[in-house]
């Protein structure tokens, strides 16, 4: 019998069925380091990835499998990314309905940053950890499956209710690099049908279609970050405000790379890395790389580009990794240059194409991610995306390049949240209950609406988006089917 049961929501109602609406089914890669916490300190914990579930299985519903679970003390729910708003708090409420004694903890940056509001507004929830949860839900869930209580008051980071009112205890615990290094980001055992999760966190490659039931790992390497991306809800100055970090908090190169061996006996197909090893300092990515080459390890690596890396970082990445079954992905946003620095990204069109060439070189898979709607992507600035995405469909293998151009949602927390002004944007998610009736009301979004219809902020002038996304649609239509078109269900 669990003592805690961890239950990562989908984006829909606890009481739903299988609905195809583009699952976030990952589960933060904090969690799985936090429970492996928990379990050895000696409570046991039970967990499953609801809508991971309904993927395996169509006819799978979660309150049933709530009811045939016993001796639940504690319900740890994630409520990390904004689109868990609406379901994370329908799973809270299934929880109490079937265990009204348990007690639920919420945590992740979404939660962090409207935790007073959602204590105030949802009696289902009963505890908000904000930032780091390491220290405080060790605390916490040792007081309440001990049946001595917890002193609530002496929990770091924690929200919770007291005679009617919101208690907020002190933002003091922040993570240390020693205490990353000391938690197991690796074993899934808790989870059920963790194998076919492992299915689902493969990004296809071109080897994909000859691997059998390819798995794979995102893996935590630290926390943090130097960037502000006008969309990014994780940037620097976001962690620094729901967590109170400053800059980065990093495990140890040979800890990670002693991980990475571990998943590779498991038989881990390919590792993703939650950080961009690119934009640390250099003596990081190196001694992370060379480490894994002393240990042997060949595995693939899935690693997205926060900036554009260099020339040595892609060499010495291709060295190291089993490129096969590896993918760098790259956040270009846009053609023109000035749209891209107006929204974080620090590079031109020339040294792109000079990294480019290295990747092609190397036969590194690419996968190539666009904004129709960010800050500055009008009419001029999107024929500049059009032209620099066909140079990249001449000049890439296309067996080995994906591209897709996607419209972004307000980030709550991301620097176009907190200064509209600057991108000349007015904003329509402010609040917790913002963005829990966004997501409720967007599972009814009909397809033929598009996607720029409702993303949480809109423009002073209409930038012709129907436009633009008819002119990438005939574009992809001309290319091969390695490029794709805009998803109709964001």
């Amino acid at each position: 019998m669990p003592d805690v049961l961890y239950i990562h929501p989908a984006k829909h109602d606890a009481d739903a069925g299988f609905e195809d609406l583009g699952y976030y089914f990952f589960i933060p890669v904090g969690v799985i380091g936090l429970v492996n916490l928990l379990r050895r300190e000696g409570l046991a914990v039970k967990g499953v990835n609801y809508p991971a579930e309904l993927m395996r299985n169509r006819a799978f519903r979660l309150r049933p499998w709530l009811s045939a679970q016993r001796g639940v003390k504690l319900v740890l729910v994630d409520l990390h990314w904004y689109m868990h708003s609406y379901g994370a708090i329908r799973v809270a409420r299934a929880c109490k309905q079937v265990w009204p004694k348990a007690r639920v903890v919420l945590g992740g940056i979404t939660a962090s940053l409207f935790a007073a509001e959602i204590l105030h507004s949802f009696p289902e929830i009963d505890f908000v950890i904000r930032g780091d949860a390491e220290e405080p839900l060790l605390a916490l869930a040792k007081g309440l499956c001990s049946g001595t209580g917890a002193q609530l008051s002496s929990v770091p980071n924690l929200s919770y209710r007291s005679g009617g009112k919101i208690v907020e205890t002190e933002l003091s615990y922040c993570a240390t690099p020693d205490d990353l290094d000391g938690l197991n980001f690796v074993d899934l055992d808790f989870l059920d049908h963790a194998d076919w999760y492992g299915r689902l966190q493969f990004e296809p490659t071109t080897l994909t279609q000859s691997m059998s039931e390819p798995r794979g790992h995102w893996l935590c390497i630290g926390r943090g970050c130097r960037y502000d991306c006008s969309f990014c809800g994780g940037g620097r100055q976001s962690h620094k405000l729901f967590a109170g970090r400053n800059g980065f908090v990093l495990r140890s190169a040979e800890k990670v790379a002693q991980d990475i061996q571990r998943l590779a006996k498991k038989g881990i197909d390919q590792v993703s890395l939650n950080l961009d090893p690119a934009i640390l300092p250099p003596e990081y990515w190196r001694a992370l790389f060379a480490q894994m080459r002393r240990l042997g390890v060949r595995i693939g690596i899935n690693n997205e580009l926060f900036q554009l890396p260099s020339r040595e970082f892609v060499e010495d990445f291709c060295e190291t990794a089993d490129i096969g079954r590896s993918e760098l992905a790259l956040s270009l946003l846009t053609g023109s240059e000035e749209v891209r620095r107006l929204n974080g990204k620090q590079y031109s069109n020339q040294n792109l194409f000079a990294v480019l060439d290295v990747m092609v070189e190397k036969e590194v898979p690419l996968y190539v991610y666009y904004s129709f709607n960010l800050p500055g992507e009008d009419e001029k600035a999107f024929r500049q995306t059009l032209s620099v995405a066909q140079r990249i469909g001449r000049s890439y293998p296309p067996h080995l390049l994906k591209m897709i151009n996607m419209a972004h949602t307000l980030d709550p927390c991301s620097p176009m949240s907190r200064k509209p002004r600057r991108y000349a944007i007015e904003i329509g998610l402010r609040s917790f209950k913002d963005y829990y009736e966004y997501c409720q009301q967007t599972l009814a979004i009909q397809a033929g609406e598009g996607p720029w219809k409702v993303r949480g902020f809109a423009y002073r002038k209409d930038r012709s988006l129907q436009k633009m996304v008819r002119l990438w649609n005939e574009f992809c239509a001309k290319q091969p089917s390695s490029c794709f078109q805009v998803p109709e269900s964001w």
